[in-house]
């Protein structure tokens, strides 16, 4: 663009027969533009924070993969923990047992995921000890002297007794929004029944049950895994499922959550492919993971609209510069003037509104993205999976907010300036 075209578009966008009301129009373009901008940065970047939030709770209190047998039981885990171990990138192995059980206490009834583990494996491939907000992560070592004293075990024993078994106990650290629903907490005395598990007692069949006492409680921050996750002692949960010394899977954690793709690849060649298959992090949790990167695309669509809204305001504008200005186009035109310079210095002019309304909403969004961050909003985390509000400001996310946002405006100039071009030496003239 000519130094021209930038001295004539500057000198019409602030010299204009109609100054007050063009410059009204302009600024409420502008505003309307700015709304836009920053709407669009302020929810794309909490939606950056949903999925980095998520991404690190995941990684951190979580394994990276998991190491399943498909056909026959899981009990030469031993051998599959030292075949992961070592390849280079591997941090560690343990195996988990894992199963679905209902827990029972005197003042709630919850569904949860019992996860039986090895405490000191399980400390190689996750941070759970360092989660434990109450209680004591070491109590579910076996043999191991914990502080907390057992409460209600003679009010809990009934099930045991209705079952037909002796009374069992054994440690288990508990989400904070699953001791919540149970209203316990360590010490306390929880029932859990399996119905994966059966045995046989006379001529019926009953669900394996025993009674945990409450260790500890951990919070990662995310709803999920504080609802419905307890951990338990792998021997421990073996006897009390009465599996001997099968697993449900190995997990593992990798230097470089990353590339965790080429480690799935080096982990199934290292333990022989099938029976064997690998579950990543990333499929584990791909149904949250979509959702996010869903919920965020759809934002987008919908709320770059506002800034299309607002684009009628630079059209607005323009069409009202280019009757007010008609006098001096033709005067352009007469003087040699060629229609793409006319069109330049239109755009030129819808351009620095866009400009404009794009500097002063990332301007605004910043401001609030920093102010959400400091303030901590508080959202429902049974409904957002966390208790406060997660923003993340990226490059990525003003950049296509800031093309899309200057394209719009650029496309708003386009009509206006193709008329404004059409304007003949005569036409502008024939009433001086």
């Amino acid at each position: 663009m000519s130094e021209f075209v930038r001295f004539i578009a500057l000198r019409y966008f602030t010299q204009s027969h109609r100054k007050h009301t063009l410059s009204l129009i302009s600024l409420i373009s502008v505003l309307g533009l700015s709304l836009g901008v920053a709407t669009l940065i302020i929810v794309l970047s909490v939606m950056d924070g949903l999925i980095a939030k998520t991404e690190e709770i995941v990684l951190k209190s979580t394994t990276h993969a998991n190491i399943y047998r498909l056909v026959g039981n899981f009990d030469t885990y031993t051998e599959v923990e030292k075949q992961t171990e070592s390849i280079p990138g591997v941090l560690g192995a343990t195996p988990v047992v894992f199963r679905e059980v209902l827990l029972m206490s005197e003042k709630g009834l919850a569904t949860a995921f019992l996860n039986g583990i090895d405490p000191e494996g399980y400390k190689k491939i996750s941070d759970l000890s360092e989660l434990v907000v109450k209680g004591n992560y070491e109590c579910l070592a076996k043999g191991e002297k914990c502080g907390y004293v057992a409460k209600n075990l003679f009010e809990m024993s009934e099930m045991d007794e209705f079952l037909g078994e002796k009374p069992r106990l054994f440690p288990a650290i508990l989400g904070i929004d699953l001791a919540a629903k149970l209203q316990v907490s360590p010490g306390d005395i929880v029932s859990l029944v399996t119905s994966g598990n059966r045995k046989i007692i006379g001529e019926d069949a009953v669900p394996v049950s025993g009674n945990l006492v409450v260790a500890g409680i951990f919070e990662s921050g995310m709803y999920d895994y504080d609802s419905r996750y307890l951990y338990a002692g792998l021997e421990e949960t073996q006897k009390l499922l009465d599996i001997g010394h099968n697993v449900s899977f190995v997990s593992t954690k990798v230097d470089n959550p990353g590339k965790i793709l080429e480690f799935k690849g080096l982990i199934t060649d290292r333990v022989g492919g099938f029976p064997f298959a690998v579950q990543d992090w990333r499929d584990l949790h791909k149904t949250t993971l979509k959702f996010f990167h869903l919920q965020k695309l759809i934002m987008f669509i919908i709320l770059v609209f506002i800034a299309v809204v607002a684009s009628f305001g630079i059209i607005t504008t323009l069409i009202m510069l280019v009757i007010d200005k008609t006098r001096e186009v033709s005067i352009l035109r007469s003087l040699g003037a060629k229609k793409r310079v006319i069109r330049g210095i239109f755009m030129f002019d819808g351009f620095i509104i866009g400009l404009m309304g794009t500097f002063l909403g990332s301007v605004f969004a910043v401001l609030i993205c920093f102010l959400l961050k400091n303030v901590e909003f508080q959202i429902s985390k049974e409904v957002y999976f966390f208790s406060t509000l997660p923003v993340q400001m990226s490059v990525g996310t003003f950049a296509v907010v800031i093309f899309s946002t200057l394209l719009i405006s650029v496309a708003a100039t386009l009509y206006p300036s193709i008329k404004a071009s059409g304007i003949t030496p005569v036409e502008g003239l024939r009433h001086e």
